[in-house]
């Protein structure tokens, strides 16, 4: 009897161990981006009355640090490129068993356009990245709906429960990352530096509505039921970027149908003006570091007026917030380089640092366009004086607004 207990309980411990081993192995042999991108949300102390949604639109864009800065609104963002309105749906359920969100911010950008390719549901060119949605979650009764719903027309669903099944082979893949994840402190977003040309943009002519009768308008209709059932405020946007006449007539599809079947309005940031085009854009349809700093300043204001209860910035239950903010302005102190002019001049726009520019004598501004104009855009965020240091060029001299020391100097020959 003894010796049967013993081998049973063997067993069992083998069968354990081979659990532990199989699930640190998937763990290991993910790829890096989930844990970069959710770490923040699941090791919260706090409660994240906001919630981001869309696609990258969102994710580039609406900046919870920046949120938290200037309004104390406590948000996160789970955007992701090319997500769809029907993942966010189911999303939004099982990240809700983590937080209570209060509000959520869901931008409708691709909303017209993903329904039509595919199943209408999820687009079968993206499953790396909608594998970064799901893959946070542990297995569970609504993850398996959920993934038997969206993915039904993709015969290796099922990898998007298991994911050793999916990166079992990626030892080749292995690098650095995979022993110490990079460490991005956006609460979920990622803004992005660089700049496209938009001398040649031409707005479009207003769009034209068309009725809709695709799969994913019955995902809003479940979206919309849930929040309410569950006490959340919907918020649904449309960020700016450079529209064509098809985005125009997708942006006014959008707007017909949140008001005519549901009461619902569109916060529509595209018809606001709030981007400056000889600065703020990445490419033709995404904001770059400075479009996103005032599209956040926008929302937060937005969102401070017409919920106070969701600011906390005296709220000394919120105090680490504070402190991952820190966080967040030593990591954009990271993203200076060294000849990287333009992008260094970007990440002076907001409110955390301030820069000088020391022109050698006879330099001529404008004759740099894009340096002309980033010049402009920063305002008094940085001092422009002429000296006979350098020699020739310029210097560029970064100051933390926290310490008041340079913490950046870069010579521009």
């Amino acid at each position: 009897m003894k010796k049967t207990l013993r081998r049973a309980g063997g067993i069992l411990l083998f069968a354990l161990l081979l659990v532990l081993s199989v699930n640190a192995a998937a763990r290991f042999l993910d790829k890096t981006d989930v844990d970069e991108k959710y770490k923040q949300f699941f090791a919260s102390d706090t409660n994240f009355d906001v919630i981001v949604m869309g696609t990258s639109h969102a994710y580039n864009t609406i900046l919870p640090q920046e949120l938290w800065r200037g309004y104390g609104i406590a948000s996160y963002n789970w955007g992701q490129n090319n997500c769809s309105l029907p993942e966010d749906y189911y999303i939004l359920q099982l990240l809700s068993r983590y937080t209570a969100p209060k509000l959520v911010v869901v931008d409708l950008y691709g909303f017209v356009e993903s329904a039509e390719v595919g199943n209408g549901k999820v687009r079968p060119d993206s499953r790396d990245l909608q594998r970064v949605q799901f893959d946070p979650f542990p297995l569970s009764r609504l993850k398996i709906e959920a993934v038997r719903d969206l993915f039904d027309d993709y015969d290796k669903r099922y990898d998007f429960l298991f994911p050793f099944a999916m990166y079992h082979s990626r030892w080749s893949e292995i690098r650095k990352d995979n022993f110490s994840p990079r460490d991005i402190p956006q609460k979920g977003a990622a803004f992005v530096l660089g700049f496209y040309d938009a001398s040649g943009y031409v707005e479009p002519q207003t769009g034209t509505a068309r009725t809709l009768t695709t799969v994913n308008v019955g995902y809003l209709d479940k979206l919309i039921a849930y929040c309410r059932e569950n006490g959340i405020e919907l918020l649904f946007t449309y960020v700016p970027f450079l529209a064509d006449q098809a985005a125009a007539d997708a942006l006014a599809t959008v707007e017909a149908l949140l008001r005519e079947n549901y009461g619902i309005p569109l916060l529509n940031m595209l018809e606001m003006d709030l981007a400056d085009w000889r600065t703020d854009a990445y490419d033709a349809s995404h904001l770059n570091h400075i479009g996103a700093v005032d599209v956040t300043d926008y929302l937060g204001e937005y969102i401070a007026d017409r919920h106070p209860a969701l600011v906390h910035r005296d709220d000394p239950a919120y105090a680490s917030w504070d402190a991952d903010y820190d966080h967040y302005i030593d990591y954009k102190i990271s993203r200076f380089e060294p000849g990287k002019i333009y992008n260094n001049l970007a990440l002076l726009y907001g409110s955390d640092f301030r820069g000088e520019v020391i022109l050698s004598e006879g330099y001529d501004v404008t004759a740099d366009r894009l340096f002309a104009d980033l010049l402009d855009r920063l305002g008094s965020r940085v001092t422009v004086r002429v000296s006979d240091q350098p020699a020739s060029g310029f210097v560029l001299e970064v100051t933390d607004n926290r310490t008041g020391e340079v913490v950046f100097r870069d010579e521009v020959p």
